[in-house]
């Protein structure tokens, strides 16, 4: 004979979840997590705290960025029979310090030229650099203002770009011009 549980452990005890009810509790929590979210995210909702020293006293008061701030009582005597200053400006909240504005490279100049000879439009400034291609006599050149010395074959290259619409820049060496 197998032991059989006691009559009261099949007795249903007080009441389920069902799966239905988790998922209510559930979308019901998470609505209300972003309905909490959005509100104190509001830009109207930050308050902006009004420190303001006039004759040694310190008024300070929270304002909403959005709203003019009504005149502040002043300190001292006049406050207390509640007389206002109006002669004072509201004064506004202290700016947030100003973002880095990217600042517009500028155009670089150049000159027109057209090569004396063939020339190499290569990579980098020297003989060993990768050749771009080779121009003809009379090929047109933007020619810009940079230039650099190479020491190892006494030569000066240029900063140049082919005037054909191709915006290829290389170096030439500047016996080309």
């Amino acid at each position: 004979m197998s032991q059989q549980p006691p009559e009261w452990w099949s007795r249903q005890r007080g009441p389920r979840l069902g799966c239905a009810d988790v998922t209510i509790v559930s979308i019901a929590s998470i609505t209300a997590f972003v309905i909490l979210i959005f509100v104190l995210f509001r830009p109207d909702f930050a308050r902006v705290l009004d420190v303001t020293n006039r004759n040694g006293e310190i008024t300070v008061s929270a304002v909403r960025p959005t709203e003019t701030p009504a005149p502040s009582r002043v300190a001292g005597v006049g406050a207390a029979a509640g007389v206002t200053d109006t002669t004072k400006a509201p004064v506004p909240p202290t700016p947030f310090p100003a973002t880095a504005t990217p600042v517009p490279e500028p155009t670089p100049t150049f000159r027109q030229a057209v090569t004396r000879d063939d020339c190499r439009l290569r990579e980098d400034t020297s003989y060993e650099a990768v050749i771009i291609k080779t121009f003809k006599s009379g090929s047109p050149f933007k020619v810009y203002n940079e230039q650099r010395y190479d020491e190892k074959d006494k030569v000066t290259f240029l900063r140049v770009e082919p005037d054909d619409n191709s915006k290829v820049m290389g170096w030439m060496v500047s016996t080309c011009f």
